[in-house]
């Protein structure tokens, strides 16, 4: 690369655009596993962790047949299909969780931890 410092900071966008999620997502499960099987919150968190990296794995496998059986130039729009479905599943779980009478958060951020 020519510009070492537009590749770096490439990298450290796209990391925090792909996994700037998952510290939310974390505290997401362990409150819904905290209501609905207290007993089991760690179990939740392992199972959640380990969904992340099957979805890497899975995603890597995938993109490699989409590349090997339709080329490369069918990765954008297959790939943005995948992030339309993601956001759906997102507004539905909201949607699930209002139903459900889980409060919508009002408030700014909040400390994680014990």
């Amino acid at each position: 690369a020519p510009h070492k410092w537009l590749a770096l900071a490439t990298v450290l966008a796209w990391g925090a655009v792909a996994f700037g999620n998952v510290p939310g997502l974390q505290v997401y499960v362990v409150k819904q596993a905290e209501r609905f099987t207290p007993q089991a919150v760690d179990v939740a968190s392992g199972l959640n962790i380990a969904a992340f990296n099957l979805g890497i794995a899975g995603a890597a496998w995938a993109g490699g047949l989409i590349v090997t059986h339709l080329g490369l130039m069918h990765t954008p729009w297959i790939g943005a299909l995948v992030v339309l479905v993601s956001l759906g599943l997102t507004f539905w779980s909201g949607r699930l969780d209002r139903r459900s009478g889980i409060p919508a958060r009002t408030h700014g951020p909040m400390a994680v931890g014990h």
